[in-house]
C-alpha cells in the first residue's frame, strides 16, 4: 500500500512543511471527512434461502422441475436462481409471505393502508397462489385499523316502526335546537308528531328545561288536545331518560320506546318534521331569526294542512275528517250540499282503515328502496366486536381527529333487536351500552403467525388466532 502511494506521489514536486493543528483547520476537517457520512444499507435476511425452498415447496415445485431443464415453461423462468411469473417474484411457502404483508401493510415505510392498495403494492411485486386471500386476512384482523379506523357502514336493514292503530295513539317526540332566544327566553321548540296521522305541533321551550317542565307542557297542550297516548318514541335525551319521565309515563300506563343512542334514525319521523319546520321558519322569518316564536302557529297551520307523502292525506283531513278553511275558502261562492262529505263522515272509520293501510304499503316500499343499498348483519350474545365512537359520544372538548374511531374488543351482552344491541363497555367508558348495528363490526383476530414488530414501525399484527 506505502510503496504504491510512493510511486503515485513521485510524480509530483512539492515540498512538505509542517503545520500545527491549530492552523492546519482546512486539512484537518477533510481528513476527518469520513466521519461526516451515514451509511445507509437495507439488509433483506433470508432472501438467499428461497432458492432452496421451490425444489420442495407444495406451490412451485413441479414448476421448479420443469423450469430447471429449460429455464422457461410457460410464463414462468428462472433468473438469478429465482423462479418468476413474467416479472413477478414467486416466493415459496414460508414466513416471508407473512412478512411481506407485513411490511407493506405496516412496516416502517407503510401507514396502514387498507386492502386494495396493500394487494396492489404485492400484486405488482410478487406471486403466490392466493395471495389475495391471505393480504385481505392480514390486513381485516389487524388491530390498529380496527380500532383506529371508523366510518359508516351500510349494515342493518331498513326496520320501520309498528303502524298505529288510530290517531294520537302512538306520538314521536323531539326538540329542534339552536334557534336564537326570543322576548320570552325560549329558544328551542318541542316537536310532537302523531305517528298514526302525522298531524304536528310546535311547542316553544327553552334549552335548559327539565323533565317536570316538559311535561307540565305536554300534558298542556297534547293531553290536553288528544288525550293520553299509548306510547312515546323519543331518542336518549337526558330528559326522556330521567327518573321522573319514566316513571310518570310507567304510572300511567304509557310505553316509551327509545331510539338507539347517537341514531336518529331510529326516530326518523320526527327527524324528517324537524327539517321541515326549519326550512319552513326559515322562509317566514327571513332576516329576523329572533322572530320564529310569532311564526310557529303559523308554520304549524301550514303543515298540517299539506299533505303528507305517507298517507297520501293532509293530517287535518284524517283528525278532523276535513280540510280547514283557508283564505282561499272565504270567498263568496253557492253553497250546496255534498254527499260526498257526508259520505266521509259516515265512513270516518273505514277512512282510517284505509289510512293505516296506506301506511303499511309506503313503510313498504321505503323498505324495498331502502334495503337495495343495505345488508343485513346479525349478532348474536357473547360475540366479541368493535363499537364505533361517534364523535358525539365525547364529552365535549375531548374529542381529537386522531383518536382511535372503534373500541374492542368488546361483548355483546343483549340484543334488542336486529338492528340495536347492547353492548358490554369498560367500567370508565361513560356512553350509552346500546348501539346501532351500523357501528357495530365483528371483532377479526390477527392470524395464527406469530409476528414481532418494533413500536417505531406502528406495527398493527400481534400474535393471535384466525
Amino acid at each position: 500500500m506505502h510503496a504504491r502511494w510512493l510511486v503515485f506521489l513521485q510524480r509530483f514536486s512539492f515540498t512538505l512543511k509542517h503545520k500545527p493543528g491549530t492552523e492546519n483547520r482546512v486539512a484537518d476537517a477533510l481528513s476527518r471527512r469520513n466521519m461526516l457520512l451515514t451509511r445507509m444499507q437495507a439488509e433483506l435476511v433470508g432472501l438467499e434461502h428461497v432458492k432452496e425452498l421451490y425444489a420442495e415447496d407444495d406451490d412451485f415445485a413441479a414448476i421448479w422441475a420443469k423450469c430447471a431443464q429449460s429455464s422457461q415453461w410457460e410464463e414462468y423462468s428462472l433468473r438469478h436462481g429465482f423462479l418468476f411469473k413474467h416479472n413477478l417474484l414467486c416466493i415459496p411457502v414460508f414466513s416471508w409471505r407473512q412478512h411481506l404483508i407485513r411490511e407493506t401493510h405496516c412496516g416502517g415505510l407503510a401507514a396502514h393502508l387498507g386492502q386494495d392498495n396493500t394487494l396492489r403494492q404485492l400484486q405488482s411485486r410478487f406471486f403466490w397462489p392466493r395471495l389475495r386471500r391471505d393480504t385481505l386476512r392480514f390486513v381485516e384482523s389487524c388491530p390498529i385499523c380496527q380500532a383506529y379506523k371508523g366510518g359508516a357502514q351500510n349494515s342493518g336493514l331498513y326496520m320501520p316502526l309498528s303502524v298505529p292503530n288510530s290517531i294520537w295513539e302512538d306520538v314521536s317526540m323531539d326538540f329542534m335546537l339552536g334557534l336564537s332566544r326570543t322576548r320570552r327566553g325560549n329558544d328551542s321548540i318541542l316537536v310532537v308528531v302523531d305517528r298514526f296521522s302525522k298531524m304536528s305541533h310546535f311547542l316553544s321551550c327553552k334549552k335548559t328545561a327539565n323533565a317536570m317542565n316538559v311535561a307540565t307542557l305536554f300534558f298542556n297542550e297534547i293531553v290536553r288536545l288528544h288525550g293520553l297516548p299509548k306510547s312515546i318514541t323519543s331518542d336518549r335525551d337526558v330528559k326522556f331518560i330521567s327518573h321522573f319521565w319514566r316513571e310518570l309515563w310507567k304510572r300511567l300506563g304509557t310505553d316509551l320506546r327509545f331510539s338507539s343512542a347517537y341514531h336518529p334514525q331510529s326516530d326518523g319521523q320526527t327527524e324528517v318534521v324537524n327539517r321541515t319546520l326549519g326550512n319552513m321558519l326559515r322562509c317566514l322569518v327571513q332576516e329576523q331569526p329572533k322572530q320564529w316564536e310569532e311564526m310557529l302557529s303559523r308554520a304549524e297551520f301550514a303543515y298540517n294542512a299539506m299533505p303528507n307523502r305517507s298517507t297520501g292525506k293532509a293530517p287535518f283531513d284524517i283528525v278532523y275528517t276535513k280540510a280547514p278553511n283557508t283564505v282561499i275558502d272565504l270567498s263568496i261562492v253557492p253553497k250546496c250540499h255534498s254527499a260526498a262529505a257526508s259520505s266521509f263522515t259516515e265512513d270516518y272509520n273505514k277512512m282510517l282503515a284505509e289510512i293505516r293501510q296506506q301506511i303499511i304499503q309506503s313503510n313498504s316500499r321505503y323498505k324495498e328502496a331502502a334495503d337495495v343499498h343495505r345488508r343485513e348483519h346479525v349478532f348474536k350474545v357473547g360475540d366479541l366486536v368493535m363499537v364505533r365512537l361517534r364523535r358525539e359520544r365525547f364529552p365535549p372538548g375531548s374529542y381529537s381527529k386522531l383518536a382511535r374511531r372503534k373500541l374492542g374488543p368488546v361483548p355483546i351482552v343483549a340484543k334488542i333487536n336486529d338492528n340495536a344491541y347492547s353492548i358490554g363497555l369498560p367500567a370508565d367508558c361513560n356512553t350509552s351500552s346500546t348501539f346501532n348495528v351500523a357501528d357495530i363490526t365483528h371483532y377479526k383476530p390477527a392470524d395464527g403467525a406469530i409476528i414481532s414488530i418494533s413500536s417505531s414501525e406502528s406495527s398493527s399484527s400481534d400474535a393471535g388466532e384466525d
